[in-house]
């Protein structure tokens, strides 16, 4: 499974324009997290500085540039996939970077894992009504389509 498109579905189904600077400190900072899931932990020390030295940048700017996507999707008008992905109701601000990577980072893997089982599809339940989610599965069979 391309983790890479995963991402950029997510953060296209927000909304995030490409244009955004901290577009790509998100997707490769996932991608990072991905590799060594240990990075979520320090990412001020480790994670920025190392988004910061693939494109030649400072840890104040990745920072501060995906703060803004963070602010982006927190925005987004795609209230049924915040609720799913962040448990928007719940919460009364916009998480912290740090918090918002978490919940990318759990949700791309949860993906991973929903999409195929031994290449048959599996019923999605939704995590906020504990049913089966017909535009959930729907969005997943679109998803995976789109991967092979």
């Amino acid at each position: 499974m391309n983790y890479e498109k995963v991402i950029i579905n997510t953060l296209d189904s927000f909304g995030v324009s490409r244009s955004y600077t901290g577009y790509n400190y998100v997707v490769y900072g996932l991608l990072l997290i991905i590799e060594d899931e240990k990075r979520i932990e320090c990412i001020t020390k480790s994670l920025y500085l190392d988004i910061a030295e693939h494109y030649q940048t400072n840890w104040n700017c990745v920072e501060k540039n995906m703060r803004t996507v963070v602010t982006s999707v927190w925005k987004s008008h795609n209230a049924a996939l915040l609720e799913i992905i962040f448990n928007k109701s719940n919460r009364a601000k916009r998480p912290t970077n740090k918090e918002f990577l978490k919940y990318m980072y759990d949700y791309v893997i949860q993906v991973k894992n929903e999409i195929k089982i031994a290449d048959r599809l599996i019923p999605v339940i939704c995590p906020v009504s504990n049913a089966y989610c017909e535009a959930l599965s729907a969005f997943y069979v679109k998803l995976s389509r789109m991967m092979e």
